[in-house]
Order: structure tokens, then C-alpha cells, then sequence
């Protein structure tokens, strides 16, 4: 099914490989990689008795390097540097994935518990988009497993607070292809908010010109992007019925793995969250009209980071100006 947006999945991939040849690919920390049937999570540090562990969720719809993207601009080594030992959950992809929502949050689940059992203790969900929407579900089903969650633009509510998504949302098929290609999803993101997605990293491009280091973030960015793969097609589906059109989890309605995920248990957690007051692509309402009581850490937006919806993780400023404080906070300070 659609063998056009399996092929420009082909072209665009080998369009990031041209720029990763070019010098502009990732320049990753090392990392062992747990794996179980139903997990695979990166780690990053030694385990030490003390060390606090964090574990990162990115989007389920592009590689989860955007965490650990350059050297000056790494969440990943940010918080190794901070003495915590670091997970990254890595989303199954293409063939290998017949994911729902339920199965992603067991998954999620299980990832919560293995990191507890090797520290004896709970972890900090940090998650990107929609993959804080998914940890924020997770925590709110399993709370003694979570001690802090950070939520960097991550939507909770949606309906009126869904934004530019929300037209494409509700013309969205009930039963999408499986797996979805990832020039399909880019497509409608490009239809949905192309000042974000099209004209933002044009004009990102012409002000990085004559900044060598926000350039090479810019291309870094622009080649992660290409780097897609095809999500499952029930969990997209699930995500556009049950969280996008029907707003289950704000609703206090939602229910996975037999249990009820509740929004209003996320109370029984300390949260942060990153939002950008500007955005369109999440909102500030669609996070912060569910959270009691977080602490707020405000993106503005910034030179060099191709798309401002990443700038959170790949921003200079935010790297300088938001992220110390949060680990900070993080670490109980």
C-alpha cells in the first residue's frame, strides 16, 4: 500500500545518508543496548549504586538520536555528566512492529521495571513529543515506578487544545496503513503546519548561514529528520481515536494493560514540563491544562536548531539556560 511513500521513505533516507557522509551525521556517546522480546533501551553509564536513573522516551516515529545529537547540544551526555545513568528507549521499527497504544505502554512499563530492578529504585520518565505523551501514560498507570517525569513538548490534552494537528487529525482514515510510511506522516505534518515544517527551517537555514556552530546543528537536525521509519499502524491509529479525537487520558477515560490511566493521577508525581508559549504544533494549554501544580520551564524559540519543536533538546540557549536547572530539579535541588 502506497508504494510512492514507500519509495520517497527509500529516497529520503538516502538523502541523510548523503548528508551524513558529508560530515553532518550524529556524533553519538557510546552506549550497550539492553534487549529483551518485548524492549530495547541504549545505556550509557556504569551502574553504580548511587546513581540516579533517567529514562529518555523520544517520539515513536523517528530515530531516538535527537537525544544524543552532537556533542554540544546531547541531552544523553548532559545527564551523564550529571552522574545518572541513562537509559534511551529504542521504538520498534518497519516490519518487526505490530504495536498498539496498549503494547507500547507495556513496553514502557517493562522498560520502568528493569531499570528498578538493576538500581533497586524508582526512574525519571523523560519524554519528547508524543513520546512524553506515551511515558506520561505509562506513569500514571504505574507511579511507584516513577519518581519524576519531564514532559518536553509533550501534548496530554487534546480537542480544542490539539492546535495545528487538529483539522488533519479528524480527516484522518480510522484505519491507516500498517506500518504507516514516514513520508506519509511527514506529508501531513508539511499540510498541517508548514510554517513550522517548511518555511521555519528555510528561515532557520538563512540565519544559520553565517554561524558555523548553528549550521552544523541545522544540518544535523534536518539530516535526523530524514531518518525515518514506518511506525505501526495501530498505534497511530490508536493515537488519533483514542487520545486526538476522543481524549481519553485528559478525560480520566483511558484504559490499558486492565487498568485505568487517569491523567489526574500524574498529581501523585513531581512533573516538569518544556513548553514554547509560541508553538502551534503543541500548544502550551494541550500540556499544562492537565498538570497540577509542574514546574514550567519556558523554550523561546532559537537560531540553529531547523525545527523549533526539537529546539528543547538541540537548542544552544535551551542547553544553557533550561537544562541545568531542570537537572537541578531532576536531582532534587
Amino acid at each position: 500500500m502506497f508504494p510512492a511513500f514507500t519509495i520517497s521513505d527509500a529516497y529520503r533516507r538516502s538523502v541523510g545518508g548523503l548528508l551524513e557522509i558529508a560530515g553532518y551525521g550524529p556524533h553519538e556517546a557510546a552506549w550497550d543496548r539492553l534487549e529483551h522480546a518485548d524492549l530495547r533501551l541504549r545505556w550509557y553509564a556504569p551502574l553504580t549504586a548511587d546513581a540516579l536513573p533517567v529514562l529518555l522516551v523520544p517520539a515513536p516515529i523517528k530515530r531516538p538520536y535527537i537525544f544524543d545529537l552532537l556533542r554540544s547540544v546531547s541531552v544523553v551526555r548532559r545527564l551523564i555528566k550529571a552522574e545518572f545513568a541513562v537509559y534511551l528507549y529504542e521504538w520498534p521499527e518497519e516490519q518487526e512492529c505490530k504495536s498498539d497504544l496498549e503494547s507500547s505502554i507495556s513496553s514502557l512499563r517493562l522498560a520502568a521495571e528493569t531499570i528498578a530492578t538493576r538500581h533497586r529504585g524508582q526512574s525519571i520518565l523523560v519524554g519528547h513529543s508524543l513520546g512524553g505523551t506515551l511515558a506520561a501514560i505509562a506513569a500514571s498507570i504505574g507511579p511507584h515506578l516513577v519518581s519524576k517525569l519531564v514532559l518536553v513538548e509533550a501534548p496530554l490534552k487534546f480537542g480544542e487544545h490539539t492546535g495545528a494537528l487538529g483539522p488533519l487529525v479528524r480527516s484522518a482514515p480510522t484505519l491507516p496503513p500498517d506500518p504507516v510510511p514516514g513520508s506519509l506522516l511527514d506529508l501531513s505534518s508539511v499540510a498541517a503546519a508548514p510554517e513550522e515544517f517548511v518555511i521555519g527551517p528555510y528561515s532557520d537555514s538563512c540565519a544559520s548561514v553565517l554561524d558555523p556552530e548553528a549550521l552544523a546543528i541545522h544540518l544535523a537536525v534536518i539530516r535526523w529528520s530524514l531518518d525515518e521509519f514506518a511506525p505501526s499502524g495501530l498505534l497511530i491509529r490508536d493515537v488519533i481515536q483514542l487520545l486526538y479525537r476522543e481524549d481519553q487520558f485528559a478525560r480520566n477515560e483511558l484504559h490499558v494493560l486492565g487498568r485505568s490511566a487517569r491523567s489526574d493521577s500524574l498529581g501523585k508525581i513531581p512533573v516538569a514540563a518544556i513548553v514554547d508559549h509560541t508553538s502551534r504544533v503543541v500548544p502550551s494549554s494541550s500540556v499544562l491544562e492537565v498538570l497540577k501544580d509542574p514546574l514550567i520551564f519556558s523554550y523561546q524559540p532559537e537560531v540553529g536548531v531547523a525545527l523549533q519543536h526539537v529546539g528543547p533538546l538541540v537548542g544552544r540557549r535551551a542547553q544553557r539556560e533550561i537544562w541545568p536547572k531542570l537537572i537541578n530539579w531532576m536531582r532534587g535541588r
